[in-house]
C-alpha cells in the first residue's frame, strides 16, 4: 500500500500522528493512502486500526463529520504561564484558535476540490474563510498570526510572552546611556575572571564623574561612532577641557544621568543571558563593523592583513634563563625581551633585551630597533639578512599602564614629521584577552622551548626544584643570551612557515618589498631623541638654565633660545631624557628638537659629564631624606655609594682569590723523570756552547 502523504492535498493539520475526534471516539492517524483515498486510524481506547474512506469522513455534499481536530501538545504548565497577564494569554489563545481552525477549513476545502475534480485557489478561499468567521480577521493579520504561531510552534505561553516589549522590565534609557553601559560591559566586563556588576557600575560612575556627566549621543553622530573620542573619554590622562575645546567632538556629547544600580544589575543579567556575549544586540544597535572593531578584529587580523606593517603586535616576555653579573659571576637575574611581530609576513620586526621590567622605555627601544635597517646582528657577527624595517601603521599593545604614556603617544605622532612619513596608530587590546596576542605569544613559546633545550641555567618549569637547579647552573652573561636570541630570530626569519604556504617570513616580506619600500625618516640626532622618554611637565628657561631632576641643566645654545614670545608670555619647553644617563636632556619646542643641555653638578674636571641613571638618582634622594638631609645632598650619597661599591667589589674578589684551592705539586714519577732529563739536556747544551765560544775566541 502506498502510504505516502499527498504533496498538495494533505493539509498541515493532518500529518501522521494527528489525533482527531470522529463519531464520538478519539483516533490517531496512522497512514494515508492516496491511491484509493483511504486512511488508517487507530482507536485510542481499543488500539484497533481501522481503514476508513475519506469520503466517509468528508461527506460527498461537503459536510464534515469531524467534530474536532487537534494535535497532541503539552498543556502549558503553571510555571510557563506564571506572571503573564490574562490579556496576553487570551490573545495567544485567540491566535492559536484562528490559525488552527483556518488551516482545518483550508484542508477541508482543498480535499473537497480534490474529490470533485475542481481547481483549488488558495488565496480566494482563505479570504472567504477569514471573512465568514464570527469575528472576521484580515488577510494581513492572519499572516502575522501564522508567523507568530510557527515561530513559537503553537506554544501558548511563548506566544503570550512575545507580546512583551523588548525592553520589558527595563526603564527606558536614551541611546547615550545605553552606549555608555554597553561600552563598560564590553570593555571591562568580558574578562576572565569576570568582574562583578558592582565593580562595573563603579567604573561607569567614575567615567561620568570624569566627563562631567557627558557621553556620546549615537543619534548625533553622522556615521559610525568615532572610536578616538571613546578612547579619549575613557583615558583619564587626557584633560576633559581639551576634549571640550574641540567643537567637532563637544557637539557629539550630551548630558546624561547614570542609571540606578538596580537597573544596571537587571540589565547586566539580561545582557549576560544573551547568546554570543550580546553580539546580536550590539550589532542591532551599533552595526557589525562596531562589533568587529570591539571584539573580533584581534581574531581576524591575520586574514585581514594585506601588506607588511599594517598590523604589528608587541609584547613582553620574562626570559626563562638565569644570567650572572660580569664581575663576580654570582649575582643571578633574568632579562625581559620586548619584541614586535608583523601579522602579514610573520617577521620579527624588532626587539629590545633589557634588565628592567616592562615599561615605556622597553617599547620605545624596541620600536627604535624596528623602524630602521638592522645592524645589531652584524655587530654580533651573525651571518644572514634581517631586512624588515619600517613604521608600523597600527601597533597593538596590551592594556598595561606602562603603555598608556604621553611619551609613546607623542612619539607615535612626531615620527611622521608633520605628515612627511607615516604615523603610528596605537591600539590597545581588550584586558584579560591573551588570545588576541596569539602571534607573539606563540613565538615566545617556541623561543622558550629552544632556550630550555640549549642553554644552561634555563628554567625547565615553575617547580621550585627546577628553579633551584637552573640557578645553580647559571653561568651565561647578558651578551650570551643576546647572541642566542639574535641567532634564533635570524633562523626563524629564514625557516619556511606553514601558514605562509611554505614561504619563509623573509621571503614573504621581500615579495612585497619588490613593489614598495617603507618610508622612514633619516636617523638624525633630532629623530633619535624622539625615542627618549618624554617628561609631560614643560619647563621654563631661567638665568640658571633648565631645572630637572633637582639639577640645573645648561648649554651655550640656551643663550639663543627664545624665552618670551611676541605676546609677552614665557615660552615653555618640553624635554626628553635617557633613563640610563640623565646627565644630558634634550629640549623640544612645539615638537622640534632645539638642543641638548647638560647637568652642572655632574660636570667633571676634564670637561666631561658623569653618567648617572635615573634609578641611582632616585635612590640617592631617598637616602638623603632618610639621613635627615635635604634632597639636594643626593650627589654626596651617590659618590659614597659608588666608593662603597668599589671597595666591596675589591674585598669580594680578594676573598674569592683566597678561597680558591692552591695547585698541588706533581707526584707523577714519569713526569718528574722527563722534566729532569730535559733539564740535564739543557745544561749540557749550555756547557758545550760555552766551550765552543772560548775556542773561537782563542
Amino acid at each position: 500500500m502506498n502510504t505516502s502523504q499527498h504533496p498538495t492535498a494533505s493539509p498541515p493539520g493532518w500529518a501522521i500522528g494527528t489525533v482527531f475526534e470522529w463519531r464520538g471516539r478519539a483516533y490517531r492517524l496512522v497512514a494515508i493512502n492516496w491511491d484509493d483515498l483511504t486512511l488508517e486510524a487507530q482507536d485510542l481506547e481499543t488500539s484497533t486500526v481501522s481503514v476508513v474512506r475519506l469520503k466517509t469522513i468528508w461527506g460527498m455534499d461537503g459536510s464534515s463529520q469531524i467534530t474536532e481536530e487537534f494535535l497532541e501538545k503539552p498543556e502549558p504548565t503553571a510555571s510557563t504561564v506564571a506572571g503573564l497577564p490574562d490579556s496576553y494569554l487570551a490573545k495567544a489563545s485567540f491566535i492559536i484558535q484562528v490559525v488552527e481552525t483556518t488551516r482545518q477549513q483550508l484542508a477541508k476545502a482543498e480535499s473537497e476540490a480534490y474529490f470533485t475534480g475542481q481547481s483549488f485557489h488558495y488565496t480566494p478561499t482563505l479570504k472567504h474563510i477569514l471573512k465568514t468567521r464570527t469575528k472576521p480577521v484580515g488577510l494581513t493579520a492572519y499572516y502575522k498570526y501564522r508567523e507568530r504561531y510557527e515561530t513559537y510552534a503553537g506554544d501558548r505561553a511563548q506566544i503570550a510572552a512575545s507580546f512583551r516589549r523588548a525592553t520589558f522590565n527595563q526603564t527606558p534609557m536614551s541611546a547615550a546611556q545605553l552606549h555608555l553601559i554597553d561600552q563598560v560591559i564590553l570593555r571591562y566586563g568580558t574578562c576572565q575572571p569576570p568582574r562583578r556588576p558592582r565593580t562595573l557600575y563603579n567604573i561607569a560612575r567614575s567615567v561620568l564623574a570624569r566627563t562631567g556627566q557627558r557621553w556620546i549621543d549615537p543619534d548625533q553622530c553622522p556615521g559610525d561612532i568615532p572610536q578616538n573620542l571613546v578612547q579619549e573619554l575613557l583615558d583619564s590622562k587626557i584633560p576633559m577641557s581639551a576634549i571640550l575645546s574641540q567643537p567637532e567632538k563637544s557637539a557629539l556629547l550630551v548630558m546624561i544621568e547614570l542609571p540606578s544600580e538596580s537597573w544596571f544589575y537587571n540589565y547586566w543579567c539580561w545582557f549576560e543571558a544573551q547568546p554570543d556575549q550580546g553580539q546580536t544586540i550590539f550589532i542591532q544597535r551599533y552595526g557589525a563593523e562596531a562589533w568587529e572593531r570591539e571584539m573580533q578584529i584581534f581574531d581576524t587580523f591575520t586574514h585581514q592583513a594585506t601588506m607588511p606593517l599594517q598590523y604589528v603586535f608587541a609584547d613582553h616576555w620574562l626570559v626563562d634563563v638565569f644570567t650572572v653579573d660580569e664581575i663576580t659571576r654570582k649575582q643571578r637575574s633574568r632579562l625581559w625581551l620586548t619584541a614586535f611581530i608583523d601579522a602579514y609576513s610573520r617577521c620579527i620586526l624588532g626587539m629590545a633585551l633589557l634588565y628592567e621590567e616592562p615599561c615605556i622605555w622597553s617599547i620605545q627601544s624596541a620600536l627604535q630597533h624596528t623602524i630602521w635597517v638592522k645592524t645589531s646582528h652584524e655587530d654580533l657577527e651573525i651571518p644572514g639578512t634581517w631586512g624588515c624595517f619600517g613604521i608600523p601603521q597600527q601597533l597593538f599593545l596590551d592594556n598595561a599602564w606602562a603603555h598608556h604614556s604621553h611619551s609613546l603617544e607623542d612619539l607615535a605622532r612626531a615620527i611622521s614629521q608633520n605628515g612627511q612619513y607615516p604615523s603610528i596608530d596605537l591600539v590597545f587590546r581588550p584586558p584579560y584577552k591573551g588570545r588576541y596576542g596569539a602571534l607573539i605569544e606563540r613565538y615566545f613559546g617556541n623561543l622558550s622551548a629552544r632556550m630550555k633545550a640549549e642553554l644552561p641555567g634555563a628554567i625547565a618549569s615553575s617547580q621550585p626544584a627546577d628553579r633551584r637547579r637552573a640557578a645553580e647552573q647559571a653561568c651565561l652573561l647578558y651578551e650570551d643570551v643576546n647572541l642566542f636570541i639574535h641567532q634564533e630570530v635570524l633562523a626563524y626569519l629564514h625557516t619556511p612557515h606553514r601558514e605562509l604556504n611554505g614561504l619563509t617570513p623573509h621571503e614573504k616580506w621581500q615579495a612585497w618589498m619588490e613593489m614598495s619600500l617603507p618610508q622612514v625618516p633619516p636617523p638624525t640626532a633630532a629623530i633619535q631623541r624622539l625615542f627618549w622618554r618624554l617628561e609631560p611637565q614643560p619647563r621654563l628657561i631661567t638665568r640658571m638654565g633648565v631645572s630637572a631632576f633637582g639639577m640645573q641643566y645648561t648649554a651655550p645654545a640656551l643663550k639663543r633660545a627664545e624665552r618670551v614670545n611676541r605676546q609677552g608670555q614665557p615660552v615653555r619647553y618640553h624635554f626628553r631624557y635617557d633613563p640610563a644617563d640623565i646627565s644630558r636632556i634634550a629640549l623640544f619646542k612645539d615638537g622640534r628638537w632645539m638642543c641638548d643641555v647638560y647637568a652642572k653638578p655632574l660636570r667633571q674636571p676634564d670637561g666631561s659629564y658623569r653618567a648617572i641613571t635615573l634609578a641611582q638618582h632616585k635612590l640617592a634622594r631617598l637616602a638623603a631624606r632618610a639621613a635627615g638631609q635635604t634632597s639636594r645632598d643626593w650627589l654626596r650619597y651617590v659618590n659614597e655609594n659608588e666608593d662603597l661599591y668599589k671597595q666591596r667589589r675589591t674585598e669580594q674578589r680578594q676573598v674569592s682569590q683566597r678561597s680558591e684551592p692552591k695547585s698541588k705539586p706533581l707526584t707523577d714519577t714519569r713526569t718528574m723523570t722527563q722534566a729532569l732529563e730535559h733539564l740535564a739536556d739543557q745544561e749540557r747544551g749550555d756547557e758545550l756552547s760555552g766551550l765552543l765560544t772560548e775556542f773561537l775566541s782563542e
